[in-house]
C-alpha cells in the first residue's frame, strides 16, 4: 500500500487536475462554455455525449497523464536535490526505486500518446511535442537558467491549445494560453530561488543560483506586472463583459499585484513557497474569469 501512495504521489495529482481542467476549458471556450456544458452533460434529454465533448474529454485525461510522466520523469532527475528539499518524496524516502520510477514514467508517456490517436492526427503532433518537451527539459534544460522555466511555461500554454484542437476553437484557446504562459513564468523563476539551497548542492543552474534569489524575485514580479496588465486588456478593450472585469478586478489582479510586492520584500524559502502556493490556489479561478468572458457575460 506504501509503494502505490508513492506511485500516486509521484504523478502529483493536483497538478495533473489543473492541467486536465486547463484542456477541458481550452476546448469549450469557443462555444458560450457553460452554455455547452449545460445543454450536452447537464441536460437530461441529451443524448448520447456529442463527439466534440468526447475529443475534449480525451484530451484533458492525455494531457494529465503525459503530465503525470513528467513529473515522475522530474522526480527521477531531482533525487538528488530532493534528498535536501524534499526528502519525503517517494524516491528519495525510498517508497519508489529509480528503475520503477522510470518504467511508470514510460508506461504513462505511452498512455497518453495512445489517447491522443483517438482524437486526431493533430492532438497526436502535440502529445507527441509535450512529451518531447518534457523530456528535454527534464534532462537537458532544468539545469538552463531560464530556458527550463520557458519550456515547463510553454506546456502550461499548451494544455489549453491542446484543449481548442480537441474541442475545434483553436483560435479562441490561444488568449488563455498567454495567460497561462506568463503565470507559469513567474510561478517557475519563484519556485527556483525557493529551492536555491538543493539546487546549489546539487550544482543545478538557475536565475537564483547563478544571479542571485532577489535578482530572481524582481524578474517574477516584473512577469507577473505584465501579466496584470495583459489580464486587464480584454476588459478594458471590452473584449470580455462585466462579470469577467468583476473576477479579475476581484480575485485575479489583486493575488497577482500581492505577489509582485511580496517578492521585492522579504525573500526567504518558506516566504517563497507561500507565494508560490497563493498563486498556484489563485489559478483556477483565473480560468473560470476566462469561461466567463468567453460566455459573453
Amino acid at each position: 500500500m506504501a509503494a502505490l501512495m508513492g506511485y500516486y504521489r509521484l504523478m502529483r495529482p493536483t497538478n495533473m487536475f489543473i492541467c486536465g481542467f486547463s484542456v477541458l476549458c481550452g476546448g469549450i471556450i469557443g462555444g458560450r462554455p457553460f452554455t455547452l456544458l449545460s445543454e450536452h452533460i447537464i441536460s437530461s434529454d441529451s443524448g448520447e455525449i456529442p463527439l466534440r465533448i468526447a475529443r475534449i474529454v480525451l484530451a484533458a485525461l492525455s494531457a494529465s497523464i503525459i503530465l503525470a510522466s513528467g513529473n515522475v520523469l522530474n522526480d527521477i532527475m531531482d533525487v538528488q536535490t530532493d534528498r535536501i528539499n524534499a526528502p519525503k518524496r517517494p524516491i528519495p524516502s525510498g517508497l519508489v526505486s529509480v528503475r520503477a520510477a522510470a518504467i511508470f514514467a514510460f508506461i504513462l508517456s505511452i498512455c497518453g500518446i495512445f489517447l491522443a490517436i483517438l482524437i486526431s492526427p493533430n492532438a497526436v503532433a502535440v502529445a507527441l511535442t509535450a512529451v518531447f518537451l518534457l523530456a528535454v527539459y527534464d534532462i537537458k534544460l532544468k539545469g538552463v537558467p531560464l530556458a527550463g522555466n520557458i519550456i515547463v511555461s510553454a506546456l502550461g500554454g499548451l494544455a489549453f491549445i491542446y484543449g481548442g484542437i480537441a474541442g475545434d476553437c483553436l483560435p479562441e484557446s490561444m488568449l488563455p494560453a498567454i495567460f497561462a504562459f506568463l503565470y507559469h513564468l513567474g510561478r517557475e523563476i519563484i519556485k527556483d530561488a525557493a529551492d536555491i539551497r538543493g539546487d546549489e548542492n546539487a550544482g543545478i543552474k538557475t536565475i537564483a543560483t547563478v544571479h542571485g534569489v532577489p535578482a530572481a524575485c524582481r524578474l517574477a514580479s516584473f512577469i507577473l506586472i505584465i501579466l496584470t496588465v495583459i489580464v486587464a486588456l480584454p476588459s478594458i478593450t471590452g473584449y470580455f463583459g462585466v462579470m469577467y472585469t468583476v473576477y479579475i478586478a476581484l480575485g485575479v489582479c489583486p493575488v497577482l499585484l500581492y505577489a509582485a510586492a511580496s517578492l521585492l520584500s522579504y525573500q526567504s524559502e518558506s516566504h517563497l513557497r507561500n507565494i508560490s502556493l497563493i498563486l498556484k490556489i489563485d489559478m483556477p479561478l483565473g480560468v473560470v474569469a476566462v469561461l466567463v468572458g468567453f460566455q459573453g457575460w
